[in-house]
Formats: structure tokens, sequence, C-alpha cells
């Protein structure tokens, strides 16, 4: 991070903005130091933007991955305020690892990184070569799959435990799907999803009531 010093605090964050070339709005700032006297304005910042997080996650993989005898690119974009991080390596299949463990201990890795770096937490998501987004349409296919089966069984089902995201997939998928709810339970590697049926949940709306 950088340090920015003016008279005032709206100085400060124009100097940070135009050396970021960024908007004022953009810029992520802590006040450092602040006096003000009868003669003497001074506010000193450290001051970063969500483009600075990025080209910190982009050397930072690229070091550790060519520390470990791997030829990758790196690429980064920030959408609805996550940062997606897409790595193409020539050893991909190695660095995503069976499951895909390898693949969420770099994802642990570079959070843990850019937290302790920026003092934030910053959500983002580590993929390798779209990994991550084909897992993600199997676990949704499995989701509306095991949720119709408890629509019509109505026997409540307990999955094995798995990430987060993984986890956020099957809520958002089965969040509008009558008569069925999702709840998470456990801690950490051990959190599971139950898929749960629910008689009194139903989207009352005309398309439902016409399907």
């Amino acid at each position: 991070m950088n340090k920015y010093t003016a008279k005032t605090l709206d100085d400060a964050l124009e100097q940070a903005a135009n050396d970021m070339q960024v908007a004022k709005e953009e810029v992520i700032y802590t006040v450092v130091y602040e006096k003000k006297t009868l003669f003497t304005k001074r506010v000193e910042i450290e001051a970063y933007c969500m483009k600075t997080i990025q080209d910190f996650i982009v050397n930072y993989v690229q070091t550790i991955l060519s520390d470990m005898g791997f030829e990758n690119e790196v690429m980064t974009r920030y959408e609805e305020g996550r940062i997606y991080v897409d790595i193409n390596s020539d050893n991909n299949s190695i660095l995503i690892g069976k499951g895909g463990v390898i693949l969420r201990a770099i994802n642990t890795l570079v959070k843990t990184a850019v937290s302790n770096t920026y003092k934030r937490r910053v959500d983002l998501t580590v993929d390798i070569n779209g990994y991550k987004q084909d897992r993600y349409k199997k676990v949704a296919s499995m989701a509306m799959r095991l949720g119709r089966n408890v629509q019509r069984n109505r026997v409540d089902v307990k999955l094995d435990p798995m990430p987060g995201d993984e986890r956020k997939v099957i809520h958002q998928t089965l969040a509008n799907m009558n008569y069925v709810r999702t709840e998470s339970t456990g801690e950490g590697k051990n959190r599971y999803l139950t898929i749960i049926y629910d008689p009194n949940k139903k989207k009352n709306t005309v398309h439902e009531q016409e399907n």
C-alpha cells in the first residue's frame, strides 16, 4: 500500500486516485496520521484499490507457481464485489488435484495472503482452466435431481461435507424450488448441507401455479 500526504483528506484521496488512475470513489484508504492546529493541517493515508489487489494476486500466484516449476498465465477480473482469478498452466491437472483438493488449497493460500497484506476480507475465487465453472454446473445439476427426489419422496437428503462455494451453488439452485429448503450444519471441513422437505414452502406465483 502506498502513502499519500496532503492538507485535507479529500486532497490526499485525490492524489491517490490520480496515482492509481481510478475514480476517487474507488480508493480504499486508512488514515494513519492527522494533525490539525491553528496554523497546520496535515493528513496521511494508506491507500489502494481493487486493481491494486488484483495486481498483487497476479504477482503472488505467478511467483508461487513459478517457484514450483510450473509455467503459468494468470488473469483476474472484478465482478459484483468478487475477484475472479483464472489460471492457465502447463500442469492444470496437477494443480487441480483429486476432487479439486489442491485448487482449494491454492484458494485458501491466496485469500490468506490478501487478507494479511490488506487487513480485510476479500471475496475471491481461484479457478484453473475453467474447472470450477464445470464443477458448479455438475453440482447444480445434482442439486436439481436431489431436490426433485425430496419433493417426490418427502424424505430429507444429507450430503457429504463440501466446500463453501459448492454449498452456495446448491443453496442458490434450490432457493425457488417448492417444498424444498436447504440447511448447512457443522464447522470447517466437516460442514455439510441437508436438502429438507418443507410442506410450508411454496412460491405463490401465477407461473408456479400454472406449472
